[in-house]
């Protein structure tokens, strides 16, 4: 029957009570900003993600396309 004397202390508490654990309520803040911390830090690692497989793909690209415009070059030189 302890669950039920805990359960009716918790129903007597005041939810406007000026004397409220301080370091309960900034244990909540503290763990609320942590979790929009991490979620804004996997964000950003995904969007650095992106622009740095971006930037990888644009050069091996632009590798490939300017080897085949030197072989077309090539061989529209020796068609001349």
């Amino acid at each position: 029957m302890s669950w039920v004397q805990a359960a009716n202390s918790q129903c007597n508490e005041d939810v406007f009570d000026e004397d409220a654990d301080e370091i309960y309520i900034a244990q909540k803040e503290w763990n609320s900003t942590m979790k929009k911390r991490l979620k804004e830090g996997y964000r950003d690692g995904i969007e650095a993600g992106k622009e740095l497989a971006l930037q990888e793909g644009f050069n091996m690209g632009y590798r490939q396309g300017a080897q085949l415009m030197v072989t077309c070059g090539q061989f529209r030189g020796t068609l001349k």
